[in-house]
């Protein structure tokens, strides 16, 4: 790929100047970076980490003697207790107190954590704590094949409407008691009418009379009718 005239005579830094490099047809073009060998290591050696700071305390563990574990105090074997009390025939909680006061029975050494490979003490999990968020169920496939969501979700949308426009129905009564509690207590509120005034002049007799006068003006009230009150009758 270097023979071509246009390049000139090869030379070895045509190799590495990505400025010289063709790329060969259908492959990618090279940069001219060399490919570190199968023994290179990329990035910080943790061997050389010796100074004993945060990260050798991280990420070795420093595995311990036998001779130096303390020392667990011994531990009564109550399950040997009891049984050696019973054989004794001491069946009562203050015989079995006195029988464990005296020493008697076996002592055990409680059993030492296991140890991993890399000298880290084990503990076992709780076999009911779940680590990180749980996983929802999987839907059934047969309600999505037959819209049981869409529909559930369409119930939950017209229950939340009846219900917002009963609670809007029942807001608007609470109001309308509410103004006729107001309009009542006005009603309580204002004053006595006051007692009907006899008229200060009475120009008729007697209540005869008053009513033949009345009688009469609505008898002659037809001429009195129209635009300019002069009747209105008829011209056929």
């Amino acid at each position: 790929n270097m023979s071509s005239p246009r390049v000139g005579v090869v030379r070895d830094s045509m190799m590495t100047n990505p400025l010289l490099i063709k790329a060969s047809l259908g492959q990618t073009r090279s940069r001219g970076l060399s490919v570190p060998g199968p023994d290179f290591t990329f990035g910080t050696n943790s061997s050389s980490l010796r100074d004993g700071g945060v990260a050798e305390g991280n990420w070795r563990v420093q595995s311990r003697r036998g001779d130096s574990a303390p020392q667990r105090p011994l531990v009564p074997d109550f399950v040997s207790l009891n049984r050696e009390a019973v054989k004794s025939g001491l069946v009562t909680s203050k015989e079995l107190s006195q029988y464990r006061a005296q020493g008697g029975g076996a002592r055990t050494r409680p059993p030492a954590p296991k140890q991993q490979e890399g000298g880290a003490s084990w503990r076992p999990a709780v076999p009911d704590i779940t680590f990180g968020v749980t996983t929802r169920a999987s839907s059934p496939l047969s309600d999505l094949l037959s819209h049981q969501y869409a529909r559930r979700w369409l119930d939950q949308q017209l229950s939340r409407n009846q219900t917002s426009n009963h609670r809007e129905l029942h807001r608007v009564r609470e109001r309308e008691r509410e103004r006729l509690i107001q309009l009542l207590l006005l009603l309580l509120l204002l004053p006595p009418p006051p007692p009907q005034v006899p008229p200060a002049l009475d120009t008729f007799r007697d209540q005869d009379a008053r009513l033949r006068a009345l009688r009469a003006h609505q008898s002659d009230s037809v001429c009195r009718r129209g635009h300019q009150g002069q009747g209105t009758y008829s011209l056929d």
